[in-house]
């Protein structure tokens, strides 16, 4: 068979060698696109789109029931689906416990074994051609809009420049949302900052050129996020809602400039 007439693998998972006139093919794998395609199963699985145990979708629908966001144990682990179906995109230093990058790890780490999780890590950042926190802070949403073809299921609540991003998934959100993003991720993100920026200049004389770099980067980064802030406030006071049927760009824009350009 020509390999442009095979339909399976198509979203660039492998290559189709083959020589002009010749019906046989060898198959390459491409694994950048392989490690990016288990990347965004992981969040699927967080988010509760996917479960490890079951083959198939799982919670596709809105308002999924407390007995479906439960707990599981996969190769002897406790998986806990995310409780409010967000997934912070930051820096690994923001320390949040269900942050994007480190919930690639747990999952890595669970699905695969922690004895292999470090060789693991590795050879995804070798595949990604970067180290797997940046790839989730700069790279991720960028991939997933482009997979689903500008109509994610994954919609970002980003600040202008990303200083502040959040994942969350449209069939999972509810007239809170906003409000959670704002009081649960957003709130604590700016005091981390402030407090930082604040010990970092109480020893001022001491800080290392790097250092005074990262603080100004940082001072920046608390101004973009108090920006934000103001603006998400004024969303998440509105309790948005809106019907899956209506699709996701009359649904997405209804957030306005809270959310991630789609284009």
């Amino acid at each position: 068979m020509p390999a442009n007439e095979i339909t399976i693998l198509q979203q660039g998972e492998v290559s189709y060698i083959q020589e002009p006139g010749d019906n046989d093919y060898t198959i390459q794998w491409n694994k950048d696109e392989v490690i990016r395609q288990l990347i965004s199963y992981a969040i699927g699985c967080w988010m509760g789109r996917y479960r490890l145990d079951k083959p198939g979708l799982y919670i596709t629908h809105p308002d999924a029931k407390p007995e479906e966001i439960v707990t599981y144990e996969y190769n002897g682990q406790s998986f806990e689906i995310d409780d409010d179906g967000i997934i912070p995109l930051l820096p690994a230093y923001a320390g949040f416990p269900d942050n994007g990058y480190k919930r690639i790890q747990d999952f890595v780490r669970i699905a695969f074994g922690a004895e292999t999780l470090t060789e693991n890590i590795n050879f995804i950042e070798e595949a990604l051609g970067m180290s797997l926190e940046k790839f989730m802070v700069k790279d991720f949403w960028k991939y997933h809009k482009k997979m689903y073809q500008n109509r994610p299921i994954y919609w970002m609540f980003s600040s202008k420049k990303g200083a502040f991003q959040c994942l969350t998934y449209m069939h999972r959100m509810n007239a809170y949302t906003a409000e959670q993003v704002r009081s649960k991720y957003l709130l604590p993100h700016i005091e981390w900052l402030k407090n930082h920026i604040a010990e970092m200049e109480a020893r001022a004389s001491q800080l290392t050129s790097q250092e005074r770099r990262q603080k100004d980067q940082m001072a920046k980064d608390l101004k973009e996020c108090l920006e934000y802030h103001d603006e998400l406030h004024v969303v998440a006071d509105h309790n948005i809602t809106f019907d899956l049927d209506d699709g996701v760009v009359k649904n997405y824009a209804l957030f306005g400039n809270v959310l991630a350009k789609l284009k």
